[in-house]
């Protein structure tokens, strides 16, 4: 015999679908609006470190050049009060640099 059931609609189930189908949409969404936000989180954070870093980078970059400046006047009038000695100074560190260079190839 056939069982008639097996025919017949079953209308519990055909709910259940359309709620796991809303809960899936919805849960969809959720995940669509966390995305959004955590992409424009992590844009926000990556502009604010580059804003950052160039600030750093050009206040460094000033102070740097502050510095090899005075340094390099320094140099130079030492170079003037006594070029002897800064030729004799850079024979020495060019001979002690050779000797290490000749000390390691062996």
């Amino acid at each position: 015999m056939t069982d008639v059931t097996s025919f017949t609609p079953d209308t519990s189930s055909a709910s259940a679908i359309d709620g796991a189908e809303k809960a899936v949409a919805d849960k969809t969404e959720r995940a669509k609006e966390a995305v959004s936000k955590a992409v424009k989180s992590a844009r926000e954070t990556a502009a604010e470190v580059a804003e950052q870093t160039r600030t750093f980078a050009a206040e460094k970059a000033k102070v740097g050049a502050a510095w090899t400046r005075d340094k390099a006047q320094v140099a130079h009038h030492v170079a003037e009060e006594r070029p002897l000695g800064v030729a004799l100074g850079a024979f020495a560190i060019g001979l002690g640099v050779g000797f290490l260079i000749a000390r390691s190839r062996d």
